[in-house]
């Protein structure tokens, strides 16, 4: 064999070598933006090596092109990378990519204490068509209209930058909620429903730790005369529990050449590069926690919806148990402080979609069984030691309120997603509201009966219902009570239940009165009248609440009327 030949087959067979070299870097995929770099420092060499293998040109010319070419690649990317490096330019903003440590959104400012802080007054287009557990799952996005996210001063979805406030609700995602407009969220209905004003200082990714900072920080100066906590279960222990591990990580990382890094386009570009060529990718070890069921809207349609639960383990862990009492800790540090500035607590819980749905929805239609999930009792072990703090901290778990929607067939979260429906808004701020205005010890002390948790739901969602002084004095009127009767919130706030709807008793008022004493309850079937004239009768609920630990002991009446019951 001649020494061309030899020479021919040497290079056929090294051009080979590196073709399978680069399909099997193909095949091993795409995981993150440094595998993604990996692969393209190989492509770059194996280019470089083909050609020197195939190409005439002499092997020094070829390494002179390849030393000239990558310096003149270098000095190129040093260019683009000189604005980030002084802080002009932000290429997470540009390629819309998370932070490197803790994942935050673009523009967002590392902050030792708050983790990350978000920009003040940024505002974005939002077209929220895939919900978080859609976006797991890879499910096929639905159509959307765009809306404006409006942030104030201090990076809350404020539309305006508040001074004062009346009553300010702190969370997470839940409160914040960037899936929809700021007229339908929870904080804007109850702005509407107490006529008062409500700041919204939630913010995705919080934790305890962090809500107590916004606390100090933002809420304090505006002197609230209450401050809602509003306690998630699906992720706030886990963020409570890991908080300390990333305020360290965030410590001993970030510095002048992370914040660098974190702003740089090699990053930047990579990852938005690295998201594209991965494509959806659905995540596999969520799938096993999250299943799908079917439930019923308003108009008797059936949705598909998507639940996320726990392992089939019972109770809660060692973990949890720790995490909790530090959730505890943040809120008795909270109501020290609101306290001394004169104001009121209300914690809310705030239940996952399968706590309200499991015993709701139809799995089987949807195509399996009923998972085995855990559901412990966080609602009630939150209660009580809320109340140990103290019994003038009110506490309102907002599961008998959605759960009561959803048996009306109101879809109350998004349905592939963890959060909230418009509904859902509509539903939580009528009980925040409720609890809110009645300030009564249903709120704040267990329940006696095993029939309050179901009139507690019926009191907390859309129904018609009012909260009275003992005298009939209406302290809240439900935008229920709005439309069956026709009086508006500020006509009938102020007025005598009686008096204003011309009550028709079955019996005599004492004796249902004495009832009510006697029993905490009373139920029965009563004419009303119209704004308009006409009658309508209702199957009646009566409530005696008595909070022991009000100074003045006051006695509040929850009245549940129900049109539809023969």
């Amino acid at each position: 064999m001649s020494h061309r030949n030899t020479k021919r087959i040497v290079i056929i067979l090294t051009v080979l070598l590196f073709i399978a070299i680069y399909v099997l870097l193909i095949m091993a995929g795409i995981s993150d933006a440094r595998h993604l770099f990996s692969f393209l420092i190989a492509s770059y060499l194996v280019l470089w090596g083909g050609y020197a293998l195939i190409s005439a040109v002499p092997r020094e010319e070829i390494r002179n092109q390849f030393i000239l070419m990558t310096i003149a690649l270098g000095v190129a990317l040093s260019l683009v990378e000189l604005p980030a490096l002084v802080n002009l330019i932000d290429y997470r903003r540009t390629f819309s990519t998370a932070g490197s440590i803790l994942g935050q959104d673009p523009g967002y400012i590392p902050d030792q204490e708050l983790l990350f802080k978000p920009p003040p007054h940024h505002a974005v287009t939002m077209q929220f068509s895939r919900g978080n557990i859609g976006e797991v799952l890879c499910l096929p996005s639905y159509p959307a209209e765009p809306f404006e996210l409006i942030y104030d001063k201090n990076g809350f979805r404020n539309d305006t930058d508040l001074t004062s406030t009346d009553i300010a609700v702190i969370g997470d995602s839940y409160v914040e909620s960037q899936m929809f407009p700021s007229t339908l969220l929870a904080t804007t209905r109850l702005a509407q429903l107490t006529q008062q004003t409500v700041a919204n200082l939630g913010q995705s990714g919080y934790g305890p730790q962090q809500e107590l900072a916004v606390l100090k920080r933002y809420a304090l100066p505006l002197h609230p005369k209450t401050v809602v906590w509003v306690f998630y279960e699906g992720n706030d222990l886990r963020d409570a529990e890991r908080y300390d591990n990333l305020v360290s990580l965030l410590k001993s990382n970030w510095d002048a050449v992370g914040a660098a890094w974190d702003r740089s386009f090699t990053r930047n570009s990579l990852s938005w590069l690295a998201g594209v060529v991965r494509g959806c990718s659905p995540v596999q070890e969520a799938k096993e926690l999250i299943t799908r069921a079917v439930v019923v809207g308003a108009g008797q349609e059936k949705h598909l919806v998507y639940l996320k639960g726990r392992s089939s383990s019972v109770g809660l862990t060692k973990q949890e148990l720790d995490a909790l009492k530090t959730s505890v800790a943040t809120i008795e540090e909270a109501y020290r402080l609101v306290h001394d500035d004169g104001g009121r607590v209300l914690v809310v819980f705030a239940p996952t979609a399968f706590r309200v749905y499991h015993d709701i929805a139809d799995f089987q239609e949807a195509g399996g069984a009923t998972p085995q999930w855990d559901l412990n009792d966080l609602p009630d072990r939150l209660r009580k030691m809320v109340s140990a703090i103290s019994p003038d901290i009110d506490y309102l778990d907002l599961t008998p309120a959605l759960k009561d929607a959803a048996k009306r067939n109101t879809l109350v979260f998004i349905p592939d997603d963890t959060h909230w429906s418009s509904e859902g808004h509509r539903v939580v701020s009528e009980a925040l509201a409720g609890a809110l205005t009645g300030r009564s010890a249903l709120y704040a002390e267990p329940l006696r009966r095993a029939g309050d948790m179901e009139r507690v739901g019926s009191v907390l969602s859309s129904g018609v219902i009012m909260v009275r002084n003992q005298d009939g004095t209406i302290r809240y009127w439900s935008e229920g009570a709005k439309k069956l009767y026709g009086w508006e919130m500020h006509d009938a706030l102020g007025a005598s239940s009686h008096q204003l709807l011309k009550t028709v008793f079955p019996v005599p008022l004492e004796v249902i009165e004495e009832a009510l004493r006697s029993k905490g309850h009373w139920e029965g079937r009563l004419i009303h009248e119209r704004r308009d004239g006409s009658k309508v009768t209702v199957a009646s609920h009566w409530d005696l609440q008595q909070n022991p630990q009000a100074q003045d002991r006051s006695i509040t009446v929850v009245e549940i009327n129900d049109p539809s019951e023969s």
